[in-house]
This record gives structure tokens, C-alpha cells and sequence, in this order.
């Protein structure tokens, strides 16, 4: 895990523990009076270290937000010490739907659906035994949003403007949070830095939607991107992300 200041109050981590050693990116940013996260990392050690990161820059801030950026494990699984410190979350409302399907409090079913694939993948990276793949996940505990939305949105918090824009394709629920001052992108899994695009959740009309969200975001004005998974980038990855979806889709057709 590794903290990068971005800009003044914005932060990214990188390389968050990932089954297949691909790393997790997430972020966050300082105002006045809240601690705004974007995702939460997939063990709850991740997101005690997140919190701690951040309350460690804004030891006076009592406020916090935790923005998700889509519904996989990996970015969401983090949110119990987040939920237990009094965060109020917020996401695209198909998450809230995703989440609706389970049965609370636990949502034991949703992780049940892991397991396997993290004992397969564990073992095969780290050479993980089945107890300890289990162990990764035993004290993870789910909670619905306590906002969600379905369109684009601005966010002024404390005076700092925020745009959270709709980007599915990766899957539907998919969102990018955008922080025009610093000119920052957090792209969650809408942007793949230096790495194959995850495109097995769809086929080509979701492939297509994808493309369209990547367009949408490269008229944006933006520095940095920070990409769920990969090095930190420019708008440069945006290009080579949609070349490739181009080329599946071109490949799928001949």
C-alpha cells in the first residue's frame, strides 16, 4: 500500500491487496470539515488502514464519505470500519440493487459467491491454504448505501465541487469521480493503466456502452487518473483503453 499526494488535500492509495497481485487503487480528499473516500479496498484491514491514512492528514475531522465506485469485491469489501465509524455512503443506485438481492445484515450470500474464487486464485498467487484464503474475508460485513443515484450528479461539500458521472461498461453500476480543481479522475474500473481491460461481465453492446463512457471522460480536462488497477496516468490510457475495446469489437465481427 502505498499513499501519493496529488494534489493539496488529494490523495490516492495504491496497490491495495488483490488475490491476483494485480493491486487495488482508491483515494481520498480533505475539505474543511469531511474526509471524502472513494472506495474502500477489499479486506477490512484495508479499510482500517484507509481510515487511518486519512484521519492521520485531517486528525480534526469528524465528517466522512465513503463513494463507491461499482459493486466488486475488491472496492467495496473494505467498508465495515468505515459503516462502524459513522460514514455515510453513497453510490450508483444499482449497487443499492446488486446489494437488495442479498439478505442483511450480513449479506453472507454476496461473500459466499467470493469464496471460492478466492481460495483458487490465493493459492495460485501466494500459495494461500484454504483456511487462509478463508481468513481474508471471515470479518468482512456489507451495508447498504445510504444514498445512491442514477445520472450524473455535482456534489458541493464544504464548498469543494465533486462530479460523480455514470461510466458502465465494466458493468452497469459503474461510476468515475471527478474533482475538477486538482483536475483529478478517479476512474474506478472504467480506466485499466498498462494492463488487459476486464471485459468478461458483458459482450459487445456492453463493450460499446464502455467506449461511450470512456469518451465522455476524455472530454474532461484531467492531469491525473486514477484507474482501479495500474500506475497512475494521463488521458493517454483513455485512448488505449477504448483502441482495445475497438479492437474486440472489430474482432468479434469478422
Amino acid at each position: 500500500m502505498q499513499l501519493q499526494s496529488l494534489s493539496e488535500n488529494v490523495f490516492a492509495v495504491t496497490n491495495l491487496f488483490h488475490p491476483s497481485g494485480k493491486g487495488v487503487n482508491v483515494g481520498f480528499l480533505t475539505t474543511d470539515k469531511t474526509v471524502i473516500h472513494i472506495d474502500a479496498g477489499m479486506k477490512v484491514t484495508d479499510g482500517n488502514a484507509l481510515l487511518q491514512l486519512s484521519l492521520e492528514k485531517t486528525p480534526d475531522l469528524e465528517k466522512l464519505l465513503l463513494i463507491l465506485t461499482h459493486h466488486h469485491w475488491d472496492h467495496i469489501f473494505g467498508m465495515r470500519p468505515f459503516k462502524e465509524k459513522g460514514t455515510r455512503i453513497l453510490s450508483h443506485k444499482k449497487v443499492y440493487e446488486f446489494l437488495s438481492f442479498r439478505t442483511p445484515p450480513f449479506f453472507r450470500s454476496v461473500l459466499r459467491t467470493y469464496v471460492s474464487y478466492t481460495q483458487k486464485t490465493l493459492s495460485k498467487t501466494y500459495s494461500y491454504t484454504k483456511e487462509q484464503a478463508i481468513e481474508t474475508l471471515k470479518d468482512v460485513v456489507l451495508y447498504y448505501p445510504d444514498q445512491f443515484f442514477n445520472q450524473d450528479i455535482d456534489l458541493q461539500i464544504d464548498g469543494e465541487k465533486l462530479t460523480l458521472l455514470c461510466t458502465p461498461g465494466h458493468v452497469p453500476d459503474e461510476i468515475s469521480v471527478y474533482h475538477p480543481k486538482s483536475k483529478t479522475l478517479f476512474s474506478g474500473d472504467t480506466v485499466y493503466s498498462g494492463m488487459i481491460l476486464t471485459t468478461r461481465y458483458g459482450g459487445q453492446k456492453e463493450w460499446k456502452l464502455w467506449i461511450r463512457s470512456l469518451e465522455k471522460l476524455n472530454g474532461l480536462e484531467i492531469e491525473k487518473i486514477v484507474p482501479g488497477h495500474g500506475a497512475i496516468c494521463g488521458k493517454e490510457e483513455i485512448k488505449r483503453n477504448i483502441d482495445y475495446l475497438q479492437g474486440l469489437l472489430e474482432r468479434k465481427n469478422h
